[in-house]
């Protein structure tokens, strides 16, 4: 944060002493925190914390970071970073703009227990015998599908006739209609909906891009195609991605 935009700017900080620049050099190459001292000669155009996007994969290390930054730059500002999961950040999104893709802002989010009951539902509908496609299944390959950020439409399109890829794209169609009737959401779709509406929708897009000129993504490795594209569109405005991965994993 207090860098900002050193690393893609041209400018340099004025003055900068050659023993400045050794002793930072010196400090990053053993490892040591660089000096107070030296900070504002690295600083260009220092970031607002409330332009700064976190993400993380659990509600629990979302709280740590929280925690910790509020530790490191104070209640105020630690607690102006918006440091969320990918599903909470969409959460907000969506919250504030869902009826821009025709959703209520009060839409609801189904659990996987809701998922069952409506895919039931649908197998009562269209006869369809668990044995030969178990609901499990079913839900899986759609939840797979909006990770692809492939649309009932785009299955259907795709789908070879008489086969079982036909049968789930009916399915996936039947369930988009009933949860958009609902005004509801299901966990994938948090994403799914959000990746779209940043995509078709050019104000909400500058909008976001606006708001998070600062994107940071820890255990980057774990990003699905759906995540990567939102972090893709989120920070598409100032370029200000950093991400955090793990060579092990």
């Amino acid at each position: 944060m207090r860098f900002g935009r050193a690393y893609g700017s041209k400018e340099v900080s004025r003055p900068v002493a050659q023993s400045d620049l050794e002793q930072l050099r010196t400090a990053i190459m053993c490892g040591q925190p660089v000096p107070q001292s030296l900070m504002p000669l690295m600083s260009v155009a220092p970031a607002r914390p409330w332009n700064v996007l976190a993400i993380t994969f659990t509600n629990k290390a979302a709280g740590e970071l929280k925690e910790r930054l509020k530790a490191m730059l104070g209640d105020t500002m630690g607690g102006d970073v918006f440091a969320s999961t990918f599903h909470s950040a969409c959460v907000r999104i969506l919250r504030r703009d869902a009826e821009r893709i025709g959703f209520p802002k009060s839409f609801t989010i189904y659990d996987s227990d809701d998922q069952q009951h409506v895919i039931k539902q649908i197998y009562k509908e269209l006869m369809i015998d668990d044995k030969f496609l178990p609901v499990k299944s079913a839900i899986s390959q759609i939840s797979g599908y909006k990770d692809k950020l492939l649309s009932a439409k785009d299955v259907a399109a795709e789908a070879p006739r008489d086969t079982k890829a036909a049968l789930i794209s009916k399915i996936y169609t039947a369930y988009s209609n009933r949860l958009r009737t609902a005004g509801a959401m299901d966990f994938d779709d948090l994403i799914f909906h959000t990746v779209q509406m940043l995509k078709t929708d050019a104000e909400a897009r500058e909008y976001y891009q606006q708001k998070f000129r600062y994107v940071v993504v820890d255990e980057y490795q774990d990003t699905s195609v759906a995540q990567f594209h939102l972090v893709r569109l989120l920070a598409g405005g100032s370029n200000n991605v950093c991400v955090v991965g793990d060579d092990d994993q």
